[in-house]
């Protein structure tokens, strides 16, 4: 009789220990490591997937820099990426309210973000921002406890749109970088006016050579001034953004007006197709050009972006200005 007592007051003490702990979880106790989403050693932080209905993509640590999916990545966008990660902080978990909503949209609706880190164990969770609550909320992968989540001093409740899988937003937004003394030619071919059209050459002797046409005809010695001047223009030439088919749906020729190619030592050759837009008038009939901006193909990753004039403007020389009359 006494054996059964104490097996009943044992099999008591251990159904109040679970439901201690499952009361207990219900109501806030959590293990330390659920809520830790947040990196505060961002330098060892080598590797980003990041994956949404937006798609997909790689941040990479190169040398000096970072890539993304291969191209090089905005410092500015790197430098906001590592302090939002700095000051990710968990608030309470998800109430009851709210459970079935937030883990269903973590289920579908979320994007996924994995943080790999030098000497250190990954990081993996899914973010996820509820209209409803507006409220964000975030999931360590292995975990089934969703945690309200802000960043300190931020005072925007979506976070989500924080970490885009739109490789536009991370990209570098350039089309040339380059230095005079890497630069071993230049061609452009206006096909506006063919007489114009140009071709630049470095001799053994590393003097420039020029010719006219769009096929090159006699080369004659550039000025070297003008070289000079022209070959600094390429330093930092940018674009304003990646061309949207939805918003950017100006007319334009289906051959370019332009075609401007370099040839880098060691870097190969960067080639652009500069095509100038213009605006319907509508009931008025006919176009007109925007003297502002105008749509250009990448050669490399063949990608169409816009460009404002003032970027290109002083590229597009002509035969003339380099021989000297």
């Amino acid at each position: 009789m006494k054996g059964i007592r104490q097996y009943l007051v044992l099999l008591g003490l251990l159904a109040a220990l679970a439901l201690y702990f499952f009361l207990g979880r219900r109501s806030g106790t959590f293990a330390p490591s659920e809520n830790d989403f947040a990196v505060t050693d961002t330098g060892r932080i080598d590797s980003v997937w990041i994956s949404s209905r937006q798609g997909e993509l790689n941040l990479e640590r190169g040398e000096g820099r970072w890539l993304v999916n291969g191209y090089p990545a905005r410092k500015e966008s790197m430098r906001a990426f590592f302090m939002l990660l700095s000051r990710l902080e968990a608030g309470a978990p998800v109430s009851k309210s709210t459970e079935k909503t937030v883990r269903e949209g973590l289920a579908d609706h979320s994007t996924r973000v994995r943080i790999g880190m030098m000497g250190k164990r990954e990081k993996a969770f899914r973010v996820y921002y509820d209209s409803l609550s507006a409220s964000t909320f975030m999931v360590l992968e292995g975990s089934d406890q969703p945690f309200r989540v802000r960043v300190r001093g931020y005072r925007q409740q979506n976070l989500q749109v924080l970490f885009p899988a739109d490789p536009g937003y991370w990209r570098e937004k350039v089309i040339f970088h380059c230095l005079p003394r890497d630069i071993r030619s230049v061609s452009l071919i206006n096909n506006r006016d063919p007489g114009r059209s140009f071709h630049l050459s470095r001799d053994e002797e590393g003097n420039f050579q020029v010719a006219a046409g769009k096929l090159p005809g006699s080369w004659l010695p550039a000025t070297a001034e003008s070289v000079t001047q022209y070959l600094e223009y390429f330093y930092d030439v940018r674009f304003e953004s990646f061309l949207d088919p939805e918003k950017d749906t100006l007319y334009h020729s289906d051959e370019p007006d332009f075609v401007l190619s370099l040839e880098l030592a060691g870097r190969g050759r960067i080639r652009i197709e500069l095509f100038p837009v213009y605006h319907n008038k509508g009931s008025r009939g006919g176009y007109e050009p925007d003297l502002n901006r105008l749509y250009a193909h990448l050669d490399k990753g063949d990608e169409w972006v816009v460009v404002k004039y003032v970027q290109v403007d002083l590229l597009l020389k002509d035969f003339e200005y380099f021989a000297g009359f």
